[in-house]
């Protein structure tokens, strides 16, 4: 039994590194403006104001739809 279990550590090994440094290509460092996947630092009223369209928009939608199927009943 641990001669299997021996020959399965021995080749998952290498499958776990593998995926360790995959994991580690792909590491972004955590500092100041640099923890999103876009850049917001230049215009912060720009940033509110297009955030709050888009979720006002998708809030809107659902909302607006529901209104109008209880309006019309």
């Amino acid at each position: 039994m641990s001669l299997a279990l021996a020959r399965t550590a021995r080749v998952a090994r290498p499958a776990h590194r593998a995926i360790l440094q995959a994991r580690g290509a792909a590491h972004f460092e955590n500092t100041v403006y640099n923890n999103m996947p876009f850049r917001y630092d230049t215009g912060k009223g720009r940033f509110a104001f297009k955030l709050v369209a888009y979720l006002g928009f998708g809030f809107a939608i659902p909302i607006g739809a529901a209104a109008l199927t209880l309006y019309r009943k």
